[in-house]
């Protein structure tokens, strides 16, 4: 289907092509000299950006974005690229060009079965055309549309809402919500190292590890570096949810605290000026006893009787 991505008019572009870093490094030891042709490292990276490239090509000359698609905005389109262009399809179209039994990986045979190693041999046959096709744009189209067609096909599993969902891009718009509310300072590292879990194996995987405080830590392993660090963020999503839920109920519970405490002191407060106030009082107590009273009422019959004497000598 592919074949033609194999015919070269310069055979050496293909030879790099086909030489991942390892080879070179395992000849130079071996032999004491350099190897040649060199590794494809450059060709990969040159063939990464012509894939995409002429993806967005053939979307707009197939009249993509319009408003009556699923694809309405450029965005959507660069949306389903970065779904769609990945180690897991390109691997499988390697594996059509037979790429797996071309390329040269030392003595690591174990890796030309990896899906990434495989992607990056496919990037570089790309890559190493331009060069072969002196930079002719219209020469690169007729070799890479047929892929772009392939990825399509492989894409219409793909539902509109799983290649639009971005986790990353959720993780990022909530933690941003948030507003410096949470202790959060996220730092991502990526590493590509050999898998420990198979015994006496040569397979290496992807180590993606994503820290967002001293306490809180998400870590994955993939062959897919694109899969595993979406698979990293949406943990980190999920994590992030229950971080900010714990922490509006630790809040809410040390305000329901400190308006208790708040209530105590007034409470204190208020005592301690009534009890002032009733100090600084004079207060007379008046006690009747019934000695007093008789008192009083002798006092009465006395001056009564004075009143009585005095009206009867007028």
């Amino acid at each position: 289907m592919f074949n033609h991505l194999l015919e070269f008019h310069n055979q050496m572009l293909l030879v790099q092509a086909l030489s991942n870093k390892i080879h070179e490094i395992e000849y130079f030891q071996k032999t004491g000299k350099p190897y040649k042709y060199g590794n494809n490292e450059e060709f990969i990276i040159d063939g990464q950006q012509l894939i995409e490239f002429y993806f967005y090509d053939y979307m707009m000359l197939q009249g993509f974005p319009n408003e009556q698609s699923q694809l309405k905005k450029p965005s959507d389109i660069i949306q389903l690229r970065q779904r769609l262009i990945n180690d897991k399809y390109l691997s499988e179209m390697a594996i059509l060009l037979n790429l797996q039994n071309l390329i040269k990986v030392g003595n690591q045979k174990s890796l030309k079965n990896n899906p990434k190693i495989l992607s990056d041999c496919l990037k570089s046959i790309i890559g190493a055309h331009y060069y072969d096709k002196q930079n002719d744009l219209e020469t690169l189209r007729d070799l890479i549309h047929p892929i772009i067609v392939q990825l399509l096909n492989k894409g219409e599993q793909i539902t509109k809402a799983q290649w639009k969902y971005n986790p990353k891009s959720s993780f990022l718009e909530y933690l941003n919500s948030l507003k410096g509310q949470l202790d959060i300072n996220p730092k991502l590292t990526i590493e590509w190292k050999k898998d420990d879990c198979v015994q006496n194996s040569n397979k290496s995987i992807y180590q993606i590890t994503l820290e967002l405080n001293s306490t809180l830590k998400i870590q994955k392993f993939g062959m897919n570096k694109r899969e595993t660090e979406q698979n990293v963020y949406l943990e980190a999503l999920i994590q992030l949810r229950k971080y900010d839920i714990k922490h509006n109920q630790n809040q809410q519970t040390l305000n329901q605290q400190k308006t208790k405490i708040i209530q105590i002191q007034d409470e204190s407060q208020f005592l301690t000026s009534l009890n002032s106030t009733i100090n600084n009082q004079d207060l007379t107590l008046h006690i009747f006893s019934e000695q007093n009273q008789d008192k009083y009422n002798l006092d009465c019959d006395l001056q009564f009787n004075l009143i009585l004497e005095k009206l009867a000598f007028e």
